[in-house]
């Protein structure tokens, strides 16, 4: 919205007014209404102006607060008990514990991941969600230092070790694992202040920056470290590459995404993306998923993208018409109406049919007890609703270590694409980067990492995996 002044004449004379008017789209075109009429431009003093931005100013407030007040705690807090059963059994709390030896301070990072598992795009203050849902009872600056000591490297580093619990078991020890560049964006919020000190004008907060993210072939993640500054990318490279080799003995294997590394002088394999594939590699990347030639070794990372947001509505619909349909079916088999399975399996194939359903939708009728079930094919509907992508890479042979191979990587690190702001209690602008420092974005990472590691415990589908159907 914007304010306009119009100008009119009427007996020779020129009048003034102004109106505040909005923007808005109808059939494809952007248009114009007036919102507020602020009279003749004669009658607003300055006086009469900065009362009218005070009282914005206290509307807004009112307006942005009104949401924290009330939080409807019915569907998130009968969660809350088996999070933290999982946070248990995966031994992330006994694992801060032994790190930070400040009860309240893992309180308050028990509470943060929850918080952020169940209500990660809440723009509720996380010391008044975790108060209102009974996590924890604790400040601002309590919340906002409990993070950060998350994000700092005496914590996150020995969290490791519950990160990935048989990091040191079996064969796992000696498999290669994977650095990404992931180019992530984190998202929060800050504020400005007028010269009296009160604060207005709510503005978006953006930072860039590369995430280091190390994984194993499945994607899990191992270790990371945050680049803000691409002239930073070898040093904070080697810090990574450095601690891995610490408690890893398999290949360590880089993909330069960014070609931003020589790989003739790295100490360490670095793969790029493979602009010419010679056709016998080819071959046999499309028969085995892997190539060796001449000394060179050529592999994919594969990720699953879903497909247009319009094609995933109209499956949803059909799937939607199709449950529809074969709920009608269930009720006259309840009814008496159908009781043969010649007749039921008429009526649902054609429902099925009738919806391009055919090899998403399984049904089955039990004649002798007249029941009537039917499920969703979950590994067909995910082939519909996702398409797969392959990058090829390729790296020099002679970097690995002997009698190693690399196979075909999966990509699952669209969860750290952005990152957005879980505390929720922005800054005003001058000291924006200063709030959201690195060990904050770092804080924010583990809280990612922590999240995956707990939904593949619970074997909760993974962004970029299932679709669920409502």
């Amino acid at each position: 919205m914007f304010f306009r002044k119009i100008t009119t004449r009427k007996n020779d004379k020129e009048y003034v007014y102004i109106k505040l008017i909005e923007n808005y789209r109808a059939n494809g075109k952007v248009k114009q209404r007036v919102v507020a009429n602020f009279g003749s431009i004669e009658n607003l003093s300055p006086g009469r102006i900065n009362d009218l931005i005070i009282s914005l100013k206290k509307l807004y407030k009112e307006i942005a607060t009104q949401d924290h007040k009330n939080l409807d705690g019915s569907e998130i807090t009968p969660q809350i008990p088996g999070l933290k059963d999982l946070l248990y059994k995966t031994r992330i709390i006994q694992e801060l514990r032994n790190v930070i030896h400040r009860q309240q301070t893992c309180q308050i990072i028990e509470a943060l991941i929850i918080k952020s598992m169940l209500a990660s795009e809440m723009k509720m203050p996380v010391h008044e969600f975790c108060r209102q849902t009974g996590l924890a009872e604790a400040n601002s600056i309590q919340f906002y230092n409990a993070l950060r000591s998350l994000g700092e490297e005496p914590t996150r580093i020995p969290l490791i070790k519950a990160r990935l619990p048989e990091i040191s078991q079996g064969e796992n020890i000696h498999k290669p694992v994977y650095i990404h560049m992931v180019s992530s964006v984190f998202q929060g919020h800050s504020y400005d202040v007028d010269m009296a000190g009160s604060i207005y004008s709510a503005q978006n907060y953006r930072k860039l920056f590369t995430l280091l993210l190390a994984c194993d072939e499945e994607s899990n993640p191992v270790d990371f470290e945050v680049v803000e500054d691409d002239n930073l990318m070898s040093e904070k490279m080697n810090l990574l590459i450095n601690r891995l080799t610490g408690y890893l003995t398999g290949n360590i294997v880089v993909l330069d995404g960014k070609n931003c590394l020589d790989e003739s002088s790295a100490p360490y394999p670095v793969a790029k993306q493979a602009r010419e594939i010679p056709k016998e590699a080819d071959l046999s990347l499309m028969s085995q998923g892997r190539a060796v030639y001449e000394g060179k070794i050529f592999f994919h990372t594969i990720r699953s993208e879903q497909k247009d947001e319009a094609e995933i509505k109209e499956i949803k619909a059909n799937l939607a018409k199709v449950f529809a349909g074969l709920e009608n079916i269930r009720a006259d088999i309840l009814l008496g109406k159908l009781n043969k399975e010649t007749q039921v399996r008429k009526r649902a194939d054609a429902v099925i049919k009738a919806n391009h359903c055919q090899d998403l939708v399984a049904y089955q009728f039990n004649e002798a007890g007249q029941t009537f079930d039917y499920r969703v094919k979950e590994e067909a509907l995910k082939e519909k609703t996702q398409s797969v992508a392959k990058t090829t890479w390729v790296l020099p042979g002679e970097k690995l270590k002997q009698g190693q191979m690399i196979n075909n990587v999966k990509l699952k690190t669209d969860r750290f694409d952005v990152l957005t702001d879980q505390l929720n209690i922005p800054p005003i602008n001058m000291f924006a980067d200063y709030h959201y420092s690195p060990e904050i974005i770092s804080g924010h990472v583990v809280l990612e990492i922590i999240k995956k590691q707990i939904a593949v415990a619970d074997k909760i589908p993974q962004q970029g995996g299932e679709i669920q159907i409502n």
